[in-house]
């Protein structure tokens, strides 16, 4: 547990999360009470002309809380010169500061430098932009960052690509569509998403996707006038519906969307694609470039599924293993095994699927370098057009976080080590790096990165990630983001997360959305 103590809280979350980077789910308290155990005293003593930052030994001062002179028990400090109610300029003095004083405390170094937010392809993305080249790009995130070289040259990568894949998108006028089945199979030990079991919540099944619906007629309707230039289906897990429910849920779709005509559009623009070495995402008339389904568990899919889906028009597919070693499946309560993978796999190519996506994660309880090798070994025998790897996360809704006695000495282990071996076998399918995000929580302060070979992108992926178009959500616990471009802001507006609520309370779902589009109408 870390004992903050901080006589200003304007910086309170960059100090948070630099702290947390450090040191992954470990409690930051600026209270004490009885029972606390604390490993040390972090200060942050703010004046208008040099600020002092300070690490203290175990329970620093705990009877005034209000004191920030605690040299006595210090361990290391620094100070930092200039006015910190100047955000804009402070705010990255600081952090560079502080991630320097927790080196020095660790012995650890960390391989996105002071960077703790959810998007660091932002700053890629704004100085090329700007004019600068790729090298200027990946020198400023080591000189102001403190960046190591391999990240910086990752975030640039897939700065540059992203900006080819959104340059045909009208961004004011297109927008991605998303709508979510909240059922699973079973709750993975590390999963925080809301969803229910399938087999306690069957009957009700047929009942949210009437009302999942009506909410996808609505948005059709009060978007008439704009394109859905791509669409997600997720969850949860979509195909642990069965086919005639999944059939009339897609059917519906079509209907209002008029999906097949996008995807008509789009198919010889795949192909020039491949050969142009462009993304190939958009069709002169702004139409659907893209419609993915999270098949995800390997466990759920059947060929009459798959079919289902082929024949809605569904281009892209995500079948995701997360290891391919049976043991760790075992340990993180997945009911399939590597060779269900490897059915389903060769299944969905076998019902013309030509675009798909396999999920992994580094960093699963008792995995070490030997097992991430085994899991890229078999994927890349599979050979799928892309490949999304997540940095596991232990959060706070997670079964996981609540049984960590039992599992955290097993956890993130070679983290770093493990995403640069999905580096390399991408880059031995011939893929590239195409989009990057970061959560709270995240192991080592690491990625989450999706690699896909050229025109195989997933364009939502993208626009969600970079916040660039309006992601209009339907279903339970979904959330819409309306983006702002003149006034560079972004607005939510959140379903209820229970399923049984948003059956009983859907009036009130569609009024959510009248009242906070109301100014997108």
């Amino acid at each position: 547990m870390i004992y903050l103590i901080q006589n200003n809280g304007m910086y309170n979350n960059d100090i948070r999360a630099m702290l947390m980077a450090f040191y992954s789910g470990v409690k930051i308290v600026e209270k004490i009470e009885n029972g606390y155990e604390i490993d040390f005293t972090f200060v942050a003593n703010f004046d208008s002309e040099s600020t002092t930052l300070s690490v203290h030994n175990g329970l620093a001062d705990a009877e005034h809380d209000d004191r920030t002179d605690l040299s006595a028990d210090e361990i290391i400090s620094t100070k930092i010169m200039g006015d910190f109610n100047n955000k804009q300029i402070f705010r990255n003095e600081l952090k560079k500061a502080m991630y320097l004083l927790m080196t020095e405390k660790t012995g650890r170094e960390l391989p996105w430098g002071d960077l703790t937010g959810v998007r660091p392809t932002k700053i890629a993305m704004a100085k090329l932009n700007d004019g600068c080249t790729y090298e200027e790009s990946v020198r400023n995130y080591l000189d102001t960052y403190l960046v190591s070289k391999r990240k910086a040259e990752l975030a640039t990568k897939v700065a540059i690509n992203e900006m080819r894949l959104v340059e045909t998108i009208d961004l004011h006028n297109d927008y991605c569509l998303y709508f979510g089945i909240p059922f699973c199979p079973s709750r993975c030990l590390y999963c925080s998403f809301t969803s229910y079991p399938i087999a306690v919540y069957k009957d009700k099944a047929k009942q949210y996707v009437e009302r999942l619906k009506e909410e996808l007629s609505y948005i059709s309707e009060i978007y008439k006038d704009r394109n859905p230039v791509a669409i997600y289906m997720g969850g949860g897990t979509p195909t642990s519906i069965d086919a005639e429910l999944l059939d009339d849920l897609l059917t519906h779709v079509n209907k209002v969307f008029n999906i097949h005509k996008g995807v008509e559009a789009r198919g010889s623009l795949v192909t020039e694609s491949a050969t142009e070495g462009n993304s190939g995402v958009a069709d002169e008339d702004g139409q659907l470039c893209e419609f993915t389904v999270e098949a995800g568990r390997p466990d759920s899919i059947t060929r009459e599924k798959l079919m289902v889906m082929k024949k809605h028009g569904v281009t892209r597919i995500s079948i995701n293993p997360q290891t391919m070693n049976d043991e760790t499946l075992r340990t993180i309560g997945r009911a399939h095994t590597s060779a269900r993978t490897k059915e389903a796999f060769a299944l969905a190519r076998e019902c013309g699927f030509d675009n798909i996506n396999m999920d992994i994660i580094a960093g699963l309880p008792g995995e070490r370098l030997e097992s991430m090798k085994h899991t890229l070994d078999e994927i890349k025998a599979l050979n799928p057009e892309s490949i999304t790897v997540h940095s596991l996360a232990i959060k706070r809704a997670a079964n996981l976080k609540q049984q960590m006695s039992e599992y955290g000495d097993t956890i993130n282990k070679d983290m770093d080590a493990m995403l640069d071996m999905v580096s390399d076998a991408a880059a031995d399918l011939s893929m590239e790096p195409y989009y990057l995000y970061r959560q709270k929580n995240i192991g080592g302060n690491l990625e989450n990165v999706g690699y896909a070979k050229p025109g195989r992108e997933c364009l939502y992926n993208v626009l969600i990630m970079e916040e660039l178009t309006d992601i209009i959500a339907a279903g339970a616990g979904a959330s819409t983001k309306l983006v702002y471009h003149s006034e560079n802001r972004v607005e939510r507006v959140e379903n209820c997360k229970s399923v049984d609520d948003y059956i009983d309370r859907f009036d009130e779902m569609l009024n959510r959305k009248r009242v906070g589009m109301k100014d997108k109408l």
